[in-house]
């Protein structure tokens, strides 16, 4: 997860802003609490939801590995990214 991360910055060149790695509040089995998810906010200066680029965000994640991916759209996702790997 933390390479994925990190690519979205360095190698997408991807501004953002992470609003939960590990904790916050998430079903019992979320991946967050494994260290394996994380939630995205803010992209390149745009909250989530309010005109930020969220669709390439979230190829970019894909593209990386990951193997869920949520967003605007996804039920209780309208105001952030779910990359989970």
């Amino acid at each position: 997860m933390l390479n994925g991360v990190l690519k979205l910055g360095t190698q997408y060149h991807y501004k953002f802003e992470i609003s939960e790695f590990v904790g916050g509040k998430h079903s019992r089995t979320s991946k967050h609490y494994a260290g394996r998810a994380v939630d995205v906010t803010w992209i390149i200066g745009r909250r989530v939801g309010k005109k930020a680029d969220h669709r390439g965000l979230m190829n970019a994640c894909r593209k990386l590995g990951a193997t869920l991916v949520l967003g605007p759209g996804d039920k209780n996702h309208d105001t952030h990214v779910h990359c989970q790997w």
